[in-house]
């Protein structure tokens, strides 16, 4: 099986991050793709964080709570 990195999106234009407010999964869950998986949010705007394919969360990488950058990788899917 092959591993997906699930990366922050570009969520809006000149965005350099935002915070992750809520996992809406944990390791070992099984996930379809654009099955939402997190909440974020800036002080203006709420994010949801997609699935990029169908597969099973390895590892959560960032923390709920953490400021995470546009592009930094933030869990991992074995697809």
């Amino acid at each position: 099986m092959a591993m997906v990195d699930i990366l922050v999106p570009d969520f809006a234009e000149g965005a350099k991050s935002i915070k992750l407010k809520k996992w809406l999964v944990k390791a070992g869950d099984s996930v379809k793709k654009d099955d939402v998986i997190a909440e974020a949010a800036t002080d203006k705007i709420s994010v949801d964080i997609e699935s990029p394919a169908d597969g099973k969360v390895t590892a959560l990488l960032a923390d709920e709570g953490d400021r995470v950058e546009v592009g930094e990788k933030i869990a991992e899917l074995e697809a």
